[in-house]
């Protein structure tokens, strides 16, 4: 009698907690928010009210008589197109950011041209068109003209495949690749949201993977029209479809990211909390940079591979070291940027890198003195990134 009572009680308690647990899940997390942050499932897989919006804009614009795709661009997701922008950011026949003026269409004896690849801190977002480090450096030197192919939010791997389409038919002297640490793990998703829940854009890429032999090897941009972008954040099972194998963010985490309602797991307060925890962890910076992780092995791939092919085409190739804000209080604090040692083994391979850290070193409270608000270098960064790359390149 004492053993059934006992089993009773048990039951009674799982009872009331599993009833306890469900209610709070319909209480609480019924709008799929919990103190403001999005809980899995993420069906679809929208994290902050300016994706929706952004959604909606291209829903909107599909229903229009003539969709403009804006910068949707089915081979890298995203571009700045030619002849486009308006104001400080034009871009020319070349599709490269306008400065004083286009690039020139014939090469120009004497001057050595530059094509410059990489994200918003090689593009020169937030500031004026001729505040930028590149067309600072343009102006400091002479002898070289820099065709801005940076485009925002870009991983190395879409800067690598705007290089193969936009890059080489401008035959460069010079290669840069510009690299923000902070931005390395772009490298990893076909979704910019997965990995940056608070992006302001839902925007699809390309990505590569390492083949057995560990070579490069590409997986296409899933979206291939504005009609995809809206079909697949309209069917999550297309896109779990399109992403199966592809996207570790998704891989790593297949609850968080089924058809809502596809796991009893889905109504409840405390797995939904937990799914979420987990869906949020492993991204570790570091781990872009060493070759021994599958990040690693893969963003060093990117970076071999970009300077081989620039090799090829009878080109020097640089990487620029281009630290953000949050890269330098890290620095700041452990006192050995993540970055470093992977920097010194790729010189040691014979690749040539232009490391900027120490121009822009300041203690962790004054560090906004070289960034604009959202995180970019403001004229005065730029201005010291153009003038230490003179002062480097000049020895």
């Amino acid at each position: 009698m004492r053993i059934a009572r006992g089993a009773r009680r048990s039951l009674l308690v799982l009872a009331i907690v599993v009833v306890g647990d469900r209610l709070l899940d319909r209480l609480l997390l019924a709008d799929g928010l919990f103190l403001g942050r999005p809980i899995a499932p993420f069906d679809p897989p929208l994290f902050s009210p300016g994706q929706c919006e952004a959604l909606r804009h291209i829903q909107s614009e599909l229903a229009s008589p003539s969709p403009k795709p804006g910068k949707f661009d089915a081979e890298l997701g995203w571009c700045n197109k030619p002849d486009s922008g308006f104001g400080e950011f034009r871009y020319d026949w070349a599709g490269a950011r306008i400065a004083s003026a286009p690039l020139a269409r014939a090469k120009s004896t004497g001057v050595r041209r530059v094509v410059a690849v990489g994200c918003s801190m090689t593009h020169g977002e937030e500031v004026g068109a001729e505040q930028s480090w590149c067309a600072r450096t343009d102006v400091l030197l002479p002898d070289v003209e820099i065709a801005n192919l940076g485009v925002a939010a870009y991983g190395i791997d879409q800067a690598l495949l705007r290089l193969r389409r936009d890059g080489w038919g401008l035959e460069p002297d010079e290669v840069w690749l510009g690299i923000l640490p902070q931005a390395a793990m772009r490298v990893t998703t076909l979704f910019r949201p997965l990995l940056d829940h608070w992006s302001l854009d839902v925007a699809f890429k390309p990505r590569f993977q390492l083949d057995a032999g560990g070579e490069l090897e590409l997986v296409p941009c899933s979206a291939r029209s504005l009609e995809d972008v809206a079909r697949l954040l309209g069917d999550q099972r297309a896109l779990l479809d399109a992403f199966a194998g592809h996207d570790p963010w998704v891989e790593r985490s297949a609850l968080a990211y089924a058809p809502r309602g596809s796991s009893w797991l889905h109504g409840s307060f405390v797995a939904r909390l937990l799914i979420t925890g987990l869906e949020r962890s492993g991204r570790d910076l570091a781990s872009c940079f060493q070759e021994e992780t599958g990040f690693g092995a893969l963003y060093t791939a990117i970076v071999r591979s970009m300077a081989r092919e620039t090799m090829q085409h009878g080109a020097r190739f640089r990487i620029i070291l281009l630290p953000g804000k949050d890269d330098l209080a890290e620095r700041t604090r452990t006192g050995r940027g993540y970055w470093e040692d992977w920097c010194t083994r790729r010189k040691a391979e014979g690749v040539e890198v232009v490391e900027l850290t120490s121009v822009l070193e300041l203690p962790v409270e004054e560090l906004g003195t070289w960034f604009a608000p959202q995180g970019h270098y403001n004229p005065e960064a730029s201005e010291r990134v153009a003038g230490e790359l003179v002062r480097r390149l000049a020895l």
